[in-house]
C-alpha cells in the first residue's frame, strides 16, 4: 500500500488546515484498516529494513522460496554441517539428496546400489596371494598388479573323477584304512602251509599243478593257457637229454579237465612229443 499525506497550504485559510490534516489522516486510517486483515496486497516502498535491529537483507524472491515448505526446524538444522548421527539400518528404500545433473531429487538407495554394481571395475591390488592345502599347487601367485592364479594337482595326487566318485565316497565310508590291519606284505609260505593249503585239492582242481603234455608234437609257450581236450593229457618222465616227453609221438594219458596256463617252455624232439608244468586256472 502506498501512504501519502496532502499537506496544508501555507497562507491558505486557517480554517482550511484543520479539515485538510484531518482528511489526509482519515485517509491513512483508512488506507490501514483496509489491509490489517492482509486480503488486499500492499506494496511496502522501502530500500531495506530492520528486524530487532539486524537488517533484513534477503530479496522477496528469496523469501518466497519459503513458500509452500513444510520442512521442520529439526530437519533444517541437519544441514548445520555439526557431527552428531543417528545409528539407523540402511535398506534399499531408504533415501538420500542427490544432484541430478542440476535438480535435487531424493533418490533410493537401491538406485545407488545399482549403479554401483553395473559400475564397478576390476580393479587392482598391491598384492594377492593363494595358498593351497596339501595334494595341490598353485602357480602365478602372488599376483601384485594383474595376473591369473593357476591351481593344478601336486606330484602323485588324484582327484577322483565323476565316474569313479561313488566308490571314492563307499571306500572313505569304511573308515580309517589305517586301522583295518591290511596286509602289506607277506613271507614266503613254508611247505607245512603249502601242504596245508593244497590238502583238499583233487587232482585236477582249479589251483592245482600238473604235468602235462601234448598228444601229439608240438612247442608249449609259457604264459599261453590252452583248453582241455583231446590235446592236453597227463604226460610220463622227462628224457635225460632233451626238455620233451620220454614217450613216443602220442602221449596215451587220461585228458585233463578245463582250461591251464604253461609254467616252462618245452619242444617237440623227433618223435617226443613235448611237456611241461601247468597250472590249472578255470
Amino acid at each position: 500500500m502506498a501512504l501519502t499525506i496532502t499537506k496544508a497550504t501555507v497562507g491558505s485559510n486557517e480554517d482550511t488546515w484543520g479539515g485538510v490534516t484531518n482528511a489526509a489522516l482519515d485517509a491513512i486510517v483508512t488506507e490501514v484498516n483496509n489491509n490489517a486483515d492482509g486480503t488486499n496486497a500492499t506494496t511496502p516502498n522501502m530500500t531495506s529494513f530492520q528486524v530487532g535491529g539486524v537488517a533484513v537483507t534477503s530479496t522477496a524472491a528469496e523469501l518466497n522460496k519459503l513458500d509452500g515448505a513444510t520442512v521442520t526446524t529439526a530437519e533444517i538444522n541437519i544441514l548445520d554441517g555439526n557431527t552428531s548421527a543417528t545409528s539407523t539400518t540402511v535398506v534399499d528404500a531408504d533415501r538420500v539428496v542427490f544432484n541430478d545433473d542440476g535438480t535435487m531429487k531424493q533418490v533410493a538407495l537401491s538406485d545407488i546400489k545399482t549403479y554401483i554394481n553395473a559400475s564397478a571395475g576390476s580393479g587392482s591390488v598391491t598384492s594377492v596371494g593363494l595358498s593351497v592345502p596339501t595334494g595341490l599347487s598353485v602357480s602365478g601367485s602372488p599376483v601384485t598388479t594383474t595376473g591369473t592364479l593357476a591351481i593344478s594337482l601336486a606330484s602323485n595326487y588324484s582327484i577322483p573323477t565323476t565316474s569313479s566318485q561313488s566308490n571314492w565316497n563307499t571306500a572313505y565310508g569304511w573308515g580309517d584304512h589305517g586301522q583295518a590291519g591290511y596286509l602289506t606284505s607277506a613271507p614266503a609260505p613254508s611247505s607245512a602251509q603249502v601242504g596245508s593249503a593244497t590238502a583238499g585239492l583233487a587232482l585236477g582242481a582249479v589251483g592245482t599243478y600238473a604235468f602235462l603234455g601234448f598228444s601229439t608234437q608240438s612247442t608249449i609257450v609259457a604264459g599261453n593257457t590252452y583248453v582241455n581236450g583231446s590235446v592236453l593229457k597227463y604226460s610220463g618222465f622227462l628224457s635225460t637229454t632233451t626238455y620233451s616227453d620220454d614217450t613216443a609221438a602220442s602221449i596215451n594219458g587220461s585228458i585233463p579237465s578245463g582250461t591251464w596256463r604253461a609254467m616252462s617252455n618245452a619242444d617237440n624232439q623227433s618223435v617226443r612229443a613235448a611237456s611241461g608244468l601247468f597250472l590249472r586256472i578255470s
